[in-house]
């Protein structure tokens, strides 16, 4: 069954065929989202979102066009409000390396050693990763290249470069728990 018949069939109700349309394209839909936003966490909660829009608004999509433009077009939409959220309210863990960084205690409630600890702790994780996921991790992150720029200099696509720093990503959220316990509730 191709996908017109698929957008079709769930258009009508039929949940299964939305769901193999989910199965079609949330592979691509996160590598795309994760080419925008560096959390593992983050991707998956907006490509779901995402895919929550689509099913509610499917029924003014055009079975004719090619599904995947569209659904890039929400999740777009999705990043550009997370992103907008974001920089109303900080994220917990931006705000302890910020506080780390300018040694203000005071914002985090939590001591200078405890936040410094924190991102000590996080070079060191850093530091344990093999040496191209490392030089990865740090041309993304602490020189703020772009993930299409890194993908050219690479010779690899975006989406696979993407995925690779999910990965990264989630063994230094690992790294990280063994090295500090587990987050206070």
């Amino acid at each position: 069954m191709d996908e017109a018949d698929l957008v079709r069939r769930a258009q009508q109700g039929d949940r299964g065929a939305f769901g193999e349309l989910v199965r079609l394209h949330q592979a691509r839909l996160r590598a795309f989202a994760a080419r925008f936003v560096p959390r593992s966490d983050d991707v998956f909660d907006l490509v779901q979102d995402a895919f929550v829009s689509a099913y509610r608004a499917l029924g003014t999509f055009d079975p004719a066009l090619e599904l995947g433009p569209w659904l890039r077009t929400i999740c777009r939409n999705r990043i550009r409000n997370h992103w907008r959220e974001r920089r109303v309210r900080r994220s917990a863990h931006l705000a302890l390396v910020d506080a780390a960084l300018e040694a203000s205690a005071e914002t985090t409630g939590e001591s200078g050693d405890d936040a410094l600890e924190r991102v000590e702790a996080l070079r060191r994780c850093v530091d344990e990763l093999q040496p191209s996921h490392r030089e990865l991790v740090r041309d993304r992150y602490a020189r703020g290249m772009a993930v299409a720029d890194l993908a050219r200099r690479l010779d690899r696509s975006a989406a696979a470069l993407s995925m690779v720093l999910i990965r990264v990503r989630a063994a230094l959220q690992k790294c990280l728990a063994r090295r500090l316990g587990p987050e206070p509730s």
